[in-house]
Formats: structure tokens, C-alpha cells, sequence
């Protein structure tokens, strides 16, 4: 599956969902399909228009609630309680959610850096890792987590590398990727690395 589908996966039929930075609405067209109502809103007024005519050629307006929206700041309480923040950075994934009064049943997030992070900043929020799942799309690996309400008691191991991925063989997969990449990494730079050092050792021993 590939990031969307993988996301569809993780809604059930009555969530409540917004999709936040919405890509043109893929994943609530998807849901629509299933008729599944969502709202999608992006920042970029550009970005909602071209998807309001894609959603409109499909016959889907009356499923796709269209909104341009800084973050949440234009989710009213009790709109969803299923938040998307794919396609972004933790930080940006942080901002958003620590600009908001909303509290979700449930946060999906696949972020492109700092997952050690995101992590122990969703903890902090008291959101607790449900599952993570490794995506490969396009030679590319992509780390989703379901948070859910509630905190965890995580060692550095599942800081740093993860705590119940669903697919052993793609995160055995990523695993080894992450190996050769910050062997890599290390060998280049000479530079003494305490991060990079942690992770080879728990890949190591995993």
C-alpha cells in the first residue's frame, strides 16, 4: 500500500476526520469512496481550489468539506476526532497540534525527520504511540504513527527506533536501510556522532 491507502486503512467508517495539509484532497476522495465525510484543509488557497475542481468532476462535494486553514485554526470543537498530519516535518506536526485546544481520539502522523522526537514531544501531549508502520513507495521508506490518547513508558530503543510496528518485514527492511545510511554517515564525517552511535547499537542488537 502506499501512503494514502495505508492512512485509509487506519479510518474507521465513523471518525470523524480532517486532514490536515490536504494534498488536493487524495485521502478524502478516497474516503468518499467508502462514504466516509471528511474535511480536508490546506494553508494554500491554491491548493483547496484545485482540489474543490477534482472533487467536483468526481460527484464528491457533498462528502469533502473544503477549508483553508492554518493548522487546525479553522476546526471548530467537536468537527473531528481523526487527525491527518502527513507530508510535513515533527515540527511543524508539533506546532500544529500545540496551537490547538482540540484533543483527537486519534493522530496520524507520518513525518519526514526527527521521529525521536515526535515521539517523546507526543508523549509530552499525552498522546501514546498505538502503532507505527513502515511505508516503501517509489524507494523510498516512510514511517506512520497511530497515536492515541494516553502516554507511554518508552525506552531510548523506542524512541529512537519504534515501539509496535505492525510489519516485521518492513521494518527489518528499514532497519537495514538506516544501518547503511548512518554507517555511512559516520564514515564520512569522522565526526563523533552519540545519536547515530545509539541507533547502530540498538539495530545491532535488535
Amino acid at each position: 500500500m502506499n501512503r494514502i491507502e495505508t492512512i485509509y486503512s487506519l479510518i474507521d467508517k465513523n471518525d470523524k476526520v480532517v486532514d490536515v495539509g490536504c494534498d488536493q484532497a487524495k485521502l478524502g476522495i478516497m474516503l468518499a469512496k467508502s462514504n466516509i465525510k471528511s474535511i480536508a484543509s490546506d494553508i494554500s488557497i491554491n491548493v483547496i481550489l484545485r482540489a474543490k475542481e477534482d472533487i467536483n468532476k468526481l460527484g464528491y462535494s457533498n462528502y469533502i468539506d473544503l477549508r483553508v486553514s492554518d493548522g487546525l485554526s479553522n476546526i471548530k470543537e467537536g468537527e473531528a476526532d481523526t487527525v491527518v498530519l502527513s507530508g510535513m516535518g515533527t515540527h511543524t506536526i508539533l506546532e500544529i497540534l500545540n496551537n490547538t485546544k482540540l484533543r483527537f481520539k486519534k493522530v496520524i502522523t507520518i513525518s519526514n525527520n526527527y521521529h525521536d522526537i515526535l515521539r517523546t514531544k507526543m508523549n509530552d501531549l499525552n498522546y501514546k504511540i498505538d502503532r507505527e508502520l513502515i511505508i516503501k513507495e517509489n524507494n523510498k521508506y516512510y514511517n506512520l504513527i497511530l497515536f492515541k490518547e494516553g502516554n507511554n513508558d518508552l525506552t531510548r530503543k523506542e524512541i529512537l527506533l519504534g515501539k509496535n510496528h505492525i510489519d516485521d518485514n518492513l521494518y527489518n527492511d528499514y532497519l537495514n536501510y538506516l544501518k547503511n545510511k548512518y554507517l555511512s554517515i559516520k564514515e564520512q564525517s569522522k565526526d563523533r556522532n552519540d545519536k547515530i552511535n545509539e541507533v547502530l547499537k540498538y539495530i545491532k542488537f535488535n
